[in-house]
């Protein structure tokens, strides 16, 4: 099956957007776990742990399943196929991982610590313990994926498998 070009270009634009919107998130939610971690004011340590549980439902899961359909979409639909290229094939593997992760570690860490700040009322320091470590080392871990994403996309290494 190949994609119109008209079609290719928009699936493209989505993919894009979508990938770009999903990276842009996880580098906030990075900046705010860390002054959620760090901070002394629980207003702040409140904010943070709250917001990031709302982006991590209403944009980052939306954004992450919008960049793996789409990719899906590309790989089947134009000359790079889904197992042609070790490229592809990487992106695939890092993204479903990425997916996993947002939808069964991530979004849940968030809401835990949500649900700590929320518990301990305002005024006061949530003792979020490890989980905001967690959150932390999941956006640092999700960055990663999402540069190695990019780099993959950009250089296109490593040639083509032997499926092609």
């Amino acid at each position: 099956m190949k994609l119109t070009p008209g079609v290719r270009k928009s699936v493209l634009l989505l993919h894009v957007v979508s990938s770009v919107g999903w990276l842009g998130v996880t580098v906030g939610n990075l900046v705010l776990a860390i002054a959620a971690l760090i901070t002394d004011a629980p207003g702040d340590q409140h904010a943070a742990y709250r917001v990031m549980a709302l982006l991590g439902d209403a944009v980052v899961l939306p954004a992450a399943l919008a960049a793996l359909v789409s990719g899906l979409l590309l790989s089947v639909g134009t000359q790079w196929g889904l197992v042609r290229y070790r490229w592809v094939l990487a992106k695939l593997l890092l993204t479903s991982i990425a997916v996993v992760a947002t939808l069964f570690s991530l979004r849940p860490t968030l809401h835990t610590a949500r649900d700590a700040v929320v518990a301990t009322g305002d005024g006061v320091l949530a003792d979020v313990g490890d989980t905001g470590v967690s959150v932390v080392a999941a956006c640092s871990v999700s960055l990663a994926f999402y540069v190695a994403n990019t780099a993959l996309s950009v250089f296109k290494p490593w040639g083509r498998t032997r499926w092609a």
